[in-house]
């Protein structure tokens, strides 16, 4: 049955295309195969790890002036025990001074990183009364969580007289706070204070839209953090939660001691229209967390992590500060695909190692690049699942073009290892492309010289050897031929019986003229080495009482075709074209005609390429056995002195 001629020419292009395709089927498993992991939450810790660093690079924002920390150090606790005569907790008479002195000032927002439920020692109607009269306090409470903490609600008698914001804040491993609940059942204490700053002094809010669930700040949308957010698997995404976009490192917004206001060291214009945060920061009361932004050794106490939520809100409502966002996930998938393709691709095509590393290193660099670019924009993208993708798919298809070069390299060293030396072998594989087709070499037109030899007198000298010793003999004599072949840059064909055929020319093709020139003069040249080596070795064998044994040698040039000859089972590359006939012919010739004292005959049209580097003589045109055209044919007496290049030296640094 005969195929549709679509289904035909998918198939060869299968066929032709095969490795890329068989590398991008692997590129597209891997992908799919990252892509799972990450879903899973493989690249999580990873990804966030990757996320803190990003943040550390990018703290170069100017401080937020509009928020400052009243703190409450380890040094202002020691004061308090020295000039008040107060331990910690202090009690509501001196909190309530401290409540007076930032409100004398004039602050838009005081919001109390304290819990205040309880009474501590005297003074409660003082402290009650200083927090009326302020009118613009911000308390905190604590909501109970899932894990078994307790809550802190707000006090009875002050709840009606200032405003609550819950002081939950999310925590990944490690106890790090990436991310804020801005508001759950109520409003967080940070977006308390914010929403109050911003409605007292510039007459806006952070506005709710039921529709879409969303709030807004300013023009902008603030990103909710969904339970497959970024980094992010299955996460508990309850309340409208955001990625705290950190303004600078520890202690990045002003501080002033607790003392300092209490004793009246504070001018009123440090505090006039700020928000004014009071928080402990004395290490003995454990209110702090790690962030993105600490570096080893230090910590971020909760007011300074509701300063920066704080100071986020603000500006993003009045500045147009972007909020940290993300790509949804089907975009932050293509994007992964993309650089494993990337990667994949890269390999694939480009079959230099040393260039598809350093073209490697340039993709991997650029993605680093376009993600630090990207999140000091707040733009949060994949790093290291794309540049997991990009250089494991590219490693991935790297090792199967090896596993096939492999393959192919020993198919096609099979085919020359032992006809070539070993650096044209090399030169053959840099070149591979030109050769190997569906693991033969495939028939190309080239123009060559052809080198036949063959012994004039083996029978007899056969006849006085035993079988073992004339096997020995005879690779002996073979293998001097061979060598001499190689060491001139030629190719042995074949080894028929006694006779040898070498080719200078192949398998990388020369085209231009010089090149062809010098594969002539390399073949007579080969011929008188030979000559003179078997005329040491003939010496050799008669003091062995072995008769001597003399060989003739044809040359021919011209064009032939070479390539693979055979089964996929049994492979051979050969040259076939009358330019071999002849050059055979020539070989034979010599028991007719006198190839001089070394019996090399060479034709006309390898004789016009000698350049006057030889000694030859004219023998006469004849017409060979199996030709009607006549050969202009010469014999070759002995190289000129005049010149040294053809030695095998010269033929290796000529080449």
């Amino acid at each position: 049955m005969k195929l549709p001629s679509a289904l035909v020419n998918f198939g060869a292009f299968c066929k032709r295309n095969h490795q890329q395709l068989v590398a991008g089927l692997i590129t597209f498993s891997f992908s799919l195969g990252v892509l799972g992991l990450r879903e899973n939450g493989a690249f999580k810790e990873i990804e966030l790890w990757v996320y803190d660093s990003l943040m550390r690079s990018q703290l170069r924002e100017p401080q937020d002036r509009r928020v400052v920390i009243v703190e409450i150090s380890e040094a202002d606790i020691q004061d308090f025990s020295k000039l008040y005569s107060e331990r910690w907790p202090i009690s509501d008479r001196l909190f309530a001074k401290l409540i007076n002195q930032i409100a004398v000032a004039k602050p838009t927002v005081i919001g109390i990183d304290k819990y205040l439920d309880l009474p501590v020692l005297e003074g409660r109607n003082e402290l009650v009364t200083a927090i009326k009269n302020a009118g613009n306090v911000v308390n905190a409470k604590f909501i109970a969580t899932v894990s078994g903490r307790s809550g802190v609600d707000p006090a009875k008698d002050l709840e009606p007289i200032s405003t609550y914001g819950y002081v939950n804040l999310p925590t990944d491993k490690g106890a790090l706070v990436r991310r804020a609940s801005i508001v759950g059942d109520s409003g967080s204490f940070a977006f308390e204070i914010a929403n109050l700053y911003l409605q007292k002094l510039h007459k806006k809010s952070i506005e709710f839209n039921p529709d879409a669930i969303q709030f807004k700040a300013g023009n902008q949308i603030i990103p909710r953090l969904t339970a497959n957010y970024g980094a992010y698997r299955k996460e508990d995404d309850s309340g409208y939660q955001m990625m705290i976009r950190y303004r600078g490192k520890v202690r990045a917004f002003e501080h002033i001691r607790a003392t300092d206001v209490l004793e009246g060291r504070v001018t009123p214009e440090k505090l006039r229209d700020r928000v004014v945060l009071i928080g402990v920061t004395a290490e003995s009361t454990k209110d702090s967390f790690a962030t993105p932004v600490n570096v080893e050794g230090e910590v971020m106490y909760g007011v300074e992590v509701h300063a920066n939520i704080v100071s986020q809100l603000i500006s993003s409502t009045l500045d147009d500060r972007r909020f940290i966002q993300v790509w949804s996930n089907e975009v932050e998938n293509i994007w992964i695909l993309c650089w494993a393709i990337a990667g994949g691709a890269m390999a694939a095509f480009i079959s230099h190692a040393g260039k598809n590393i350093g073209l490697l290193s340039i993709f991997a660099g650029g993605l680093v690049w376009v993600s630090y670019f990207a999140f000091g924009q707040a733009l949060w993208i994949p790093l290291f699942p794309a540049l997991l993708g990009l250089i494991s798919a590219n490693v991935l298809v790297m090792a199967y073009q090896l596993a096939i070069q492999q393959s192919e390299r020993k198919v096609l060293m099979g085919l020359f290892s032992r006809h070539v030396s070993k650096e044209l072998a090399d030169i053959i594989w840099s070149n591979r492309e030109k050769f190997l087709q569906e693991g033969r070499i495939t028939g190309q037109e080239v123009y060559v010289t052809v080198l036949f030899t063959d012994m004039r007198n083996f029978s007899t000298a056969a006849e006085a050897q035993a079988p073992g010793e004339t096997l020995n003999w005879l690779n002996n004599y073979l293998g001097t031929i061979a060598n001499e072949v190689l060491a001139y840059g030629g190719m042995v064909d074949k080894y028929i019986g006694d006779a040898v055929m070498a080719v200078f020319g192949v398998p990388i093709p020369h085209s231009n003229e010089v090149e062809r020139t010098r594969d002539a003069q390399c073949a007579v040249a080969a011929s008188l080495a030979i000559a003179r080596k078997l005329a040491e070795m003939n010496e050799v064998w008669v003091a062995q009482g072995l008769p001597p044994v003399s060989t003739g040698i044809g040359i021919n040039s011209g064009l032939v075709i070479a390539g693979s000859l055979g089964s996929s089972e049994r492979l051979e590359y050969s040259v076939l074209g009358d330019a071999v006939n002849v050059a055979s012919r020539l070989e034979s010739f010599n028991k007719e005609v006198d190839g001089g004292p070394h019996h090399i005959l060479i034709s006309e049209e390898t004789h016009r390429r000698l350049d006057n580097n030889f000694q030859t003589e004219f023998v006469g045109k004849f017409a060979l056995k199996g030709k009607t055209q006549e050969t202009g044919i010469y014999r070759v007496l002995d190289i000129q002195k005049k010149t040294n290049q053809l030695s095998p030296m010269g033929l290796a640094e000529n080449k």
